[in-house]
């Protein structure tokens, strides 16, 4: 088995390790993003509340299509369950 409902499996002698590559690239295509730069921390610390009219408006839909794709990839990449979770509350 090497890949299986989006997850990548590669098995070595000593383990077995999971990961969603395709699966990231995939989604970076989809919503434009192969160009964005990468963070070390994947939400800004210090967010402070912001108002509707600072920003355009977002397609509604397409926000709850990004955040269905990100929670399944919380599956392989913990380290990004808080933004995740911070983000699915809007």
């Amino acid at each position: 088995m090497h890949y299986y409902l989006r997850l990548e499996v590669w098995q070595k002698p000593d383990k077995i390790i999971v990961g969603q590559r395709k699966y990231i690239i995939k989604i970076l295509q989809k919503f434009r993003m192969m160009d964005c730069k990468s963070m070390p921390t994947p939400t800004v610390t210090n967010l402070r509340n912001l108002t509707d009219s600072e920003f355009d408006l977002v397609d509604p839909s397409m926000y709850e299509k990004l955040i269905g794709l990100l929670m399944y990839l919380v599956n392989t990449r913990a380290n990004i369950c808080f933004a995740v979770n911070t983000l699915s509350q809007f």
